[in-house]
């Protein structure tokens, strides 16, 4: 059941719808010119017609489709580089998830599928001027229950529609983008019902700019859906948490629920500020001239359709005119020289075609009636005597003119200088050269072409710029929708840094989940530089450097291996460089080896050093010897002086002996004496004291026996 505020949208989606239409047709019509002028024919059905009628065969000689052929494939060998990093401010819970979405990120983007997508998206803005590709999800399988994320090129990108107002190069600033689906009129009946045809007027208009819902083509009627995507903007009040992750009010208060409820003790991110914005989200809305079929409201946030800029330009015819964008091909410039070189060979042709093929010219009556002379005018090629009757019936009055040969008018060559000068003026308009040119010159010359053609691809960077972008946008778009859709564990392909393809499960145990938040990460995209011409060069660069430096030679030879792979394209170079990085890591052990060894070998070199040594040795040891024997000599004679004066020394000691023992004996004795007396001095003082004792003893005991009488 579609809402009555949706189906109130009716009138303004299809107003939307038109007025872009109208806006991009011109743009429309110049894409299916150059698409037919490219690749099916470089001459109008105009131009047929007045070739038909002046008898000039339609010849065409187009050369422009070898020079988008050739960007196509330089570019087919280009490997975008892509990176994935958390946005300035924000800090992700596990950091594991940036590697592991980059890694997937690269496999969806660079697979072998998304190859050929690039190559028709890039073969559109060079031959169309640009090209759109759509992102949706859907199951992988019929039997499948994940849904997963595609990216592929619209069927035709003049049935799309994006607003006139967008002014980024992939349109994603634009408040709607719509894809228009042509339905036969039974199978709208079998889609929707007989209801849907109800009301629907199926003639065209003759009106050019007129925007037609339904109309006959080729007696068939036909009938316009249309899936329209729109933004559509919610007031929100958004919170900015300590952890640094941004999330909506309502998101914050069911985490704090599930916090709550998981009973987590940890304190929960505080709140630091918060501020009112607006969230953009997207809704689909299916429609024909006459109604709403669907709606839908999607988890995208961003227009699925990516709209892929060649070269374009914003051209106001004059200041009261409303700009315009106009799409250019990278052959828009050369279509006049195109044109100028069918022209040239048109006429060389005719002239080719009308060239007289008659050899003589002669008067009726010169010609012999004899047939086997006749077959020198009928067969000029054989070599034959031309005979001719010189009067007319045999009169020799009448004299006739003898043949002549006919001389053919030379065809003027301002044709042929045009012809080739337009391949030369073309090269010139698309700044491209031709890289085949030299190959049977000198190597310089190869060289300088090489050049030449990697100065051509510069010529094109405005269109691989465009695709770049528009590249980018949609793995902005892919990696706002991983964490909406990848939601529970499965397998996804990843590519590693070796450039090896293997496979991750996320969303399981302690495996990466994908549960990040979609503002937290940013996707950049640069354009590879591993163009074939520019390897070319490279290889020719290092393979110069080698043969006029030995040093250089050597350290490629040790280090330089995988440079030199990276610069060659062959089958198995994968395999290659996998198994160049350990015949490295033996090598380089065989070499540590191998030194070890020779260091420790013996050489006859290093028999000379030994013998050099030794004698060395044996001049030191002499050396050495000699000074022993004098150092013996003097310690001799310092050791007789020293005895002799030891001998002194005694001789004095013992006379200071002598001396010193007659004082000591003397003190000896006076010590004793000295002791005597102080004996003598101690037993009187004894004496002494005691007898005071005993005086004072008697004196108290007669004092007690007193008073005990009295009492």
């Amino acid at each position: 059941m579609i809402k009555q505020s949706a189906l109130d949208q009716f009138n303004g989606i299809k107003k939307d719808i038109e007025k872009g239409y109208s806006y991009f047709q011109n743009n429309f019509k110049m894409y299916n010119d150059f698409i037919r002028f490219v690749f099916k024919s470089s001459i109008s059905p105009a131009a047929q017609s007045a070739n038909q009628e002046l008898e000039i065969p339609n010849m065409e000689f187009n050369i422009c489709e070898a020079y988008i052929s050739r960007l196509c494939g330089e570019f087919s060998k280009m490997d975008p580089a892509f990176s994935i990093r958390a946005k300035e401010g924000v800090k992700l819970i596990d950091p594991r998830v940036i590697d592991v979405v980059e890694a997937h990120t690269k496999a969806a983007f660079i697979g072998g599928d998304k190859r050929s997508l690039s190559y028709h998206l890039y073969r559109d803005l060079l031959s169309g001027g640009y090209s759109v590709a759509k992102i949706y999800t859907d199951y992988a399988d019929e039997m499948a229950f994940d849904q997963k994320i595609f990216v592929e090129r619209v069927f035709d990108p003049t049935l799309t529609v994006f607003d006139p107002l967008a002014r980024k190069s992939h349109k994603g600033d634009g408040r709607f983008c719509c894809e228009l689906f042509p339905k036969t009129e039974d199978e709208a009946i079998a889609m929707y019902g007989s209801d849907i045809v109800k009301e629907v007027s199926f003639t065209r208009d003759s009106s050019i700019q007129q925007f037609n819902w339904s109309y006959v083509n080729q007696q068939e009627k036909i009938l316009l859906f249309a899936e329209f995507y729109k933004k559509k903007s919610k007031r929100t009040k958004i919170l900015k948490l300590a952890n640094g992750h941004s999330v909506t009010e309502k998101s914050y208060e069911e985490f704090m629920q599930k916090w709550e409820n998981a009973g987590i003790l940890e304190q929960a991110p505080i709140v630091l500020k918060s501020r009112m914005t607006d969230i953009e989200t997207i809704d689909k809305y299916t429609i024909t001239g006459s109604k709403i079929i669907d709606h839908k409201e999607t988890n995208f946030s961003m227009l699925p359709l990516v709209f892929f800029d060649g070269n374009s330009v914003i051209v106001r015819d004059d200041m009261n005119a409303q700009s315009e964008q106009v799409v250019r091909p990278y052959v828009y410039q050369a279509r006049d020289t195109q044109k100028m070189k069918n022209f040239a060979g048109q006429s060389l042709c005719n002239e080719l075609e009308n060239t007289v093929q008659h050899k003589w010219i002669a008067p009726v009556e010169g010609i012999p009636d004899n047939k086997d002379y006749q077959l020198a005018y009928i067969s000029p090629q054989k070599a034959q005597v031309v005979l001719y009757n010189q009067f007319k019936d045999g009169d020799p009055n009448q004299p006739l003119n003898p043949p002549r040969e006919i001389v053919r008018t030379p065809i003027p060559p301002e044709i042929s200088a045009t012809f080739q000068m337009a391949d030369n003026t073309m090269q010139v308009i698309l700044g491209s050269y031709d890289a085949a040119q030299g190959n049977n010159e000198g190597d310089l010359s190869g060289i300088a072409i090489m050049q030449g053609a990697m100065h051509s691809n510069a010529a094109a960077m405005p269109y691989t710029m465009g695709f770049i972008e528009g590249w980018g946008r949609c793995g902005e778009i892919y990696l706002n929708l991983l964490p909406k859709y990848f939601v529970t564990p499965r397998t996804i392909p990843v590519i590693l840094p070796n450039g090896k393809r293997d496979f991750y499960e996320i969303n399981k145990g302690d495996n990466v989940k994908f549960d990040y938040d979609v503002s937290a990460l940013e996707l950049t995209i640069e354009p590879g530089v591993n163009f074939a011409v520019q390897k070319q060069i490279a290889l020719k660069t290092i393979e110069h450097l080698m043969s006029v430096s030995e040093s250089f030679k050597a350290f490629m030879d040790e280090n330089g291996l995988e440079v030199l792979l990276d610069n060659i394209d062959i089958r198995g170079i994968d395999k290659l460089r996998a198994a160049s990085g350990e015949w490295m890591a033996q090598q380089k052990e065989k070499a540590a080896q191998a030194a070890e060894a020779q260091k420790n070998a013996i050489t006859p070199e290093k028999l000379m050093e030994e013998q050099v040594n030794i004698e060395k040795m044996k001049v030191q040891m002499e050396a050495e010897s000699s000074q022993r024997k004098a150092e013996v000599e003097m310690a001799k004679v310092t050791t007789t002086s020293a005895v002799q004066n030891k001998e002194a020394d005694i001789k004095f000691l013992e006379v200071m002996s002598e001396i010193q023992g007659a004082d000591l004996d003397r003190a000896l004795e006076q010590e004793h004496l000295d002791s005597q007396n102080a004996r003598a001095a101690i037993e009187l003082a004894t004496s002494v004291s005691k007898h005071i004792n005993e005086v004072e003893m008697e004196k108290l005991k007669h004092e007690k026996e007193s008073n005990e009488k009295t009492e």
